[in-house]
């Protein structure tokens, strides 16, 4: 490996900061949200006295190379030790898992403490992405597509346990083999290697490649490092690994469902369909074009096709609502009767477009505008004269531009007797209050909260008409008690 190199790594680390406060507590809030929502797929493990008495272990190896723990790498290293008893003992069987997909993998030539890398780069969240990063292991698209990775419209094979531990550490061992260090094959696989050579070539500081995977990329290595030192305390643990028998049912969907549909109606979890086919990157399922195949639980084929019809038609238009027409665009006004027009110069426009618009001649345009040639500018305004019109022409217009410019949506239903009958605050916790951004829906509020449908939220909020959300809105979100 070239000096060069080295010198760029050891610029990478020392340049990283010790990590915020909220980085650190967004890291570990989505290890502990994570966890608890670990579903295991392909093994069960049990672990004897997973309680012990932890020791920082302030150097870690991975192979034969040494890393000292930085300040900030120490500051996750309290936050992971300070974690609840069940979250540690999930993290342990969740390792035992990867193990075994690397097992299974055929991969023998690589160090352990590789397999602890998910919790790193992803919190161990399967559904991670993040830059192009994706999946446990943050698998980039090529990079999965080289070792035979699963993807297609509807499915991801990184977000499948054992698909992506066998591709990624083949890569990470191709780039270990090829940078010769661990913390620069790290980076190689993050943020890809044409990033370290351009480096090289252009000698520009490199910060930025670590903190350019927000929220806490530029925290990666240390947590990896920290993650290590805290497994050092059980690596003697005994664990029992029991591998999981696979029982499914197997349907063909040609239409278009979202899998909370089916959840509600067929009375599955989430996670349990979630878990049946790890490797949809998407929660819509949509076969108009060419069937998809999807697993449901073993025993539950039939029950599927009986209930298809409603499984289809069950908060339809909350999963997928009808188009909007496209707005008028506010590009003139029109003033007086409507003989006057203020228009507003698009992108593209030329003076033979206009006139052709509003059916005048483009020497009149130049006229009423003192222009002398037909060099026009975008964002500039125009003056055009339409002449007369008739009566019931000049009320069509005025209509038309008042409702463009002051009509403003319908305000939001105070009262929703339906949606509300079965809600009651006092059985619920006030989490937080959610304000509505520019191309929300219910559903997608609802994939930020684990416990939350889309139907759910609408009837803590007293919601009938989910078209009607308002860009600004505050939406209380609850969780049960």
């Amino acid at each position: 490996m070239s000096l060069r190199v080295r010198h760029i790594l050891v610029f990478i680390l020392s340049a990283m900061p010790i990590c915020t406060t909220f980085a650190q507590k967004d890291f570990i809030s989505s290890l502990k949200m994570n966890l608890g929502n670990y579903n295991p797929l392909y093994i069960e493990a049990k672990i004897e006295s997973p309680s012990v008495s932890e020791h920082l272990y302030p150097k870690v190896l991975i192979s034969e190379e040494s890393y000292t723990l930085t300040p900030n790498a120490i500051s996750y290293y309290d936050a992971i030790s300070s974690l609840p008893t069940d979250t540690k003992t999930a993290m342990l069987k969740a390792h035992s898992e990867i193990a075994f997909a690397a097992e299974k993998s055929g991969q023998t030539y690589y160090p352990d403490e590789l397999l602890w890398l998910p919790f790193a780069i992803s919190a161990f969240d399967k559904d991670f992405e993040q830059d192009g990063n994706c999946g446990f292991w943050g698998l980039q698209y090529l990079y999965a597509i080289k070792y035979g990775v699963e993807i297609s419209e509807c499915t991801d094979g990184r977000h499948d346990i054992m698909q992506s531990t066998k591709a990624a550490i083949r890569q990470l061992e191709y780039f270990h083999e090829k940078f010769e260090k661990w913390d620069i094959a790290l980076a190689a696989y993050l943020f890809g290697p044409s990033n370290l050579k351009l480096m090289q070539v252009q000698g520009k500081q490199t910060s930025e490649i670590y903190t350019s995977l927000d929220p806490y990329g530029k925290n990666i290595f240390d947590i990896w490092c920290a993650v290590i030192s805290w497994a050092e305390n059980y690596r003697n643990s005994k664990i029992e690994i029991n591998e999981i028998e696979q029982q499914y049912d197997t349907i063909r969907i040609s239409d278009r469902i979202h899998i909370e549909q089916i959840s509600k109606v067929m009375g599955i979890s989430l996670n349990e369909l979630k878990s049946l086919n790890a490797t949809f990157s998407c929660e819509v399922i949509d076969g108009r074009r060419t069937p998809v195949t999807y697993r449901l639980p073993a025993g539950r084929k039939n029950d599927f096709a009986t209930l298809h019809d409603s499984i289809v038609k069950y908060n339809d238009t909350i999963y997928f609502p009808p188009p909007k027409a496209p707005a008028e665009p506010k590009n003139y006004v029109v003033e007086g009767n409507g003989d006057k027009i203020i228009y507003k110069i698009q992108q593209g426009d030329y003076l033979g477009k206009i006139a052709q618009k509003f059916g005048v001649k483009v020497s009149d345009i130049q006229a009423w505008n003192g222009l002398s040639g037909t060099n026009i500018t975008a964002g500039k305004t125009l003056v055009i004269w339409t002449g007369k019109k008739s009566a019931s022409s000049n009320q069509t217009a005025q209509q038309k531009t008042s409702t463009s410019t002051t009509q403003k949506p319908a305000t939001q239903s105070s009262s929703n007797t339906s949606s509300t009958a079965t809600f009651n605050a006092k059985d619920y916790t006030l989490v937080e209050t959610y304000t509505v951004k520019s191309g929300d829906n219910p559903y997608n509020i609802a994939k930020r909260y684990s416990w939350a449908t889309a139907d759910e939220i609408l009837k803590w909020n007293n919601i009938s008409d989910p078209s009607k959300l308002q860009i600004g809105q505050k939406l209380k979100i609850y969780k049960k008690k």
